[in-house]
């Protein structure tokens, strides 16, 4: 029962999810055959095969030692590797003998399994032994052999007189039938590396990043693996062999939240979204020292600046004022710098394009290069940096590489994200009413029926755009009045949402921005309306019946000279199309969150052509919203077109392309 017992904890460790990494095994007996090549007739266990060998004495008293592990804490009662290698289940062994097992080594693996039995088994004996049978018969394969440790180990028979395992040659004693598996001689020992979750995890001392990644780790029991005993006194059942499963949901997720009592977290966890600890996965790691780590919190940490209290504007969104009370700042700091840091770290190397229409990259193009002349570098997150000039000149990946299980960690001595990435600018495309924050009743929102968006293709109407301006994301929002005497009033929710920015959802951090909106002029409705350019906006030639004897004496036909813009009728459709703005902002001042400032008041755009008016430089956010969950600032727009403004070319309506929160350089943050 024991014994089934274990198979299981081993099967669950080795088997969980690779049964289709090792095509090559099998557990049937044709075509065992020892160092001869003669056939065998096996009577011993794997266990007696090593102890009767006395070439094998040193690998067989570690064996003997050694204890099993269900994880990293629980061993496995009074059960050793011993009592693996003598029972039912069919392993293959890889031998190291004496001569390549080092006085030092030896003694370093006894000591181990009194101090530390658990990496004995990982990185050692795990890391000799498979399930299965694995012999070399057939020339010209390469095995992938998932090893009990966890560990993938490539199996080498292309030559079967000089077969390896993971580089190391097996040795003069091989195909050693047994009765509960097969052995193979190794002159050498075959490397360990750790995966990414276990160099954090296991690397002594453990760095900050280990810290905060081993904090998410979850441990939970398992009723289907453990062995349960009598009930207790109270009818409860008890267990005489508890087994334990650990799960960390940076790896599964790149948000989350509990399964219960979400509406009460302020901020979503931000995890990978990348299994860093699957053994079949290929990845890139930038592991920062904590030099590195404790410069990116020093440095972003003005950034991150919290306050006690918060308006909920999901729940103002619908008519209910709330605010968030009570909340912890420096927890909040704490929280967001850390997931901030930790979360863009991993990368996907398969995902990375060398170039557009180019082959992906592979690893180890990406380790000869350090990913130099990637256009576009994803991360697992799913943030997407491009090259700016600033990018250009920045190396994140400085340092020599460190092979893991599962790919290479890049240990660096400062994290040199672009301040691009760090401190981003807030764009906040207006392309619906969801971009508007407008509580019930709220006066400050005051639109007309018409108001939409509207497509304006910046290709098809180049004449105009090469001139006048292009509109982001080909379209614009259209505002129109209420009534005859006022214009629309709209509050813009500032969280971000252009997909041409370097963070798509970057929300506003504490420190300086400049405040600017992009409007857009009328007479670009009238192009909309009208489907296409008219020929009024073009200079025209004129082509008389002295010109072409086909035409009749008294017609004149008018002809557009080709891109030629008439600039003279253009404004003067601007003249009797401009408008006036006001905005005010609404903001958090540490943890009051109606503070307002005036921006611009009766601001006069001329209607010429796409303006960026910036309406408050250099303004300063007291708190950050970043990584708040409900809260953002919010920009109050509107139209102060007067009744006496219309007799001098001033409407009442707004045509909004997006806001723009562009951060000042004096608050730009590097990690540098």
């Amino acid at each position: 029962m024991a014994n089934n017992r274990i198979n299981r904890y081993i099967g669950a460790m080795a088997l969980g999810t690779v049964l289709l990494a090792v095509p090559a095994c099998t557990d049937t007996w044709d075509d065992h055959y020892n160092s001869t090549g003669t056939a065998t007739d096996p009577t011993k266990t794997l266990w007696e095969e090593i102890s009767t060998n006395p070439n094998y004495s040193r690998f067989k008293d570690i064996v003997q030692k050694a204890k099993y592990y269900k994880d990293n804490t629980h061993a496995v009662p009074t059960y050793s590797f011993e009592d693996i290698l003598n029972g039912g289940q069919v392993n293959t062994v890889w031998v190291p003998d004496n001569s390549v097992l080092s006085e030092a080594e030896y003694q370093k693996w006894l000591e181990m399994c009194e101090t530390d039995g658990y990496n004995v088994q990982q990185q050692f004996l795990g890391n000799h032994i498979a399930l299965f049978r694995h012999n070399i018969s057939v020339p010209n394969v390469i095995d992938t052999v998932k090893m009990i440790n966890g560990k993938n180990l490539i199996f080498d028979m292309t030559d079967p007189a000089n077969s390896s395992l993971q580089g190391i040659k097996i040795g003069d004693k091989y195909n050693v039938a047994t009765a509960n598996g097969v052995l193979h001689s190794l002159n050498g020992i075959a490397p360990f590396h750790y995966n990414f979750y276990e160099q954090l995890k296991f690397t002594e001392p453990m760095t900050e990043l280990g810290k905060y990644v081993v904090s998410k780790d979850t441990t939970y029991f398992s009723t289907d693996l453990s062995i349960e005993g009598l009930p207790d006194e109270n009818g409860n059942p008890t267990y005489v062999d508890s087994v334990y499963f650990t799960s960390n949901r940076l790896f599964s997720s790149t948000h989350y939240l509990p399964n219960s009592g979400a509406d009460k977290w302020q901020m979503t966890d931000n995890g990978f979204g990348a299994n860093i600890n699957a053994e079949d996965s290929v990845f890139i790691m930038l592991m920062p020292t904590d030099a590195a780590w404790n410069s990116a919190y020093e440095k972003l940490k003005s950034a991150y600046v919290y306050a006690a209290n918060y308006d909920d504007k999901v729940k103002g969104d619908v008519g209910t004022k709330t605010t968030i009370k009570g909340l912890d700042p420096d927890s909040l700091q704490k929280m967001s710098l850390q997931m901030d840091i930790v979360s863009p770290l991993v990368f996907n190397i398969h995902k990375q394009p060398k170039q557009k229409g180019a082959e992906l990259w592979k690893v180890e193009d990406f380790i000869k290069t350090g990913g130099a002349g990637i256009e576009y570098l994803l991360n697992t997150y799913g943030d997407t940096l491009r090259n700016t000039k600033t990018w250009n000149t920045t190396d994140l990946f400085n340092c020599e590489p460190v092979q893991m299980s599962n790919g290479y960690a890049y240990m660096v001595n400062s994290l040199e994200f672009p301040k691009e990435y760090l401190t981003p600018d807030v764009e906040v495309e207006i392309e619906s009413e969801s971009n508007f924050y407008y509580p019930s009743n709220n006066n400050n929102y005051k639109v007309g029926t018409g108001s939409k968006r509207h497509t304006f293709s910046n290709s098809t109407y180049r004449d105009i755009t090469n001139l006048y301006g292009t509109v982001s994301n080909n379209n614009f929002y259209f505002l129109n009045a209420t009534g005859a005497t006022s214009g629309p009033k709209v509050e813009i929710k500032l969280k971000g949402n252009s997909a041409t920015a370097y963070v798509p959802d970057a929300q506003v951090m504490s420190g300086k921005y400049d405040i600017q909106v992009v409007l857009v002029p009328y007479w670009y409705m009238n192009i909309v309306n009208a489907g296409g350019i008219s020929n009024k906006f073009y200079k025209l030639d004129t082509i008389t019946w002295e010109q072409d004897p086909t035409l009749d004496p008294f017609d004149t036909i008018f002809v557009r000279r080709k891109g030629e813009i008439d600039t003279t009728y253009v404004k003067s459709l601007a003249a009797v199309n401009k408008c006036k703005i006001t905005a005010t902002l609404t903001y958090n001042n540490k943890g009051t969150e109606k503070s307002k400032e005036s921006l611009v008041k009766n601001y006069e755009y001329d209607g010429l052509k796409v303006d960026t008016v910036t309406l408050k430089e250099g303004f300063e956010f007291p708190t950050s919203y970043k990584n708040m969950r409900f809260s953002y600032p919010v920009l109050y727009l509107e139209c102060s077109t007067g009744k006496n403004d219309q007799k001098n070319g001033f409407i009442f309506d707004l045509l909004i392309d997006k806001v723009i929160l562009k951060r000042c350089d004096d608050s730009q943050q590097t990690t540098e």
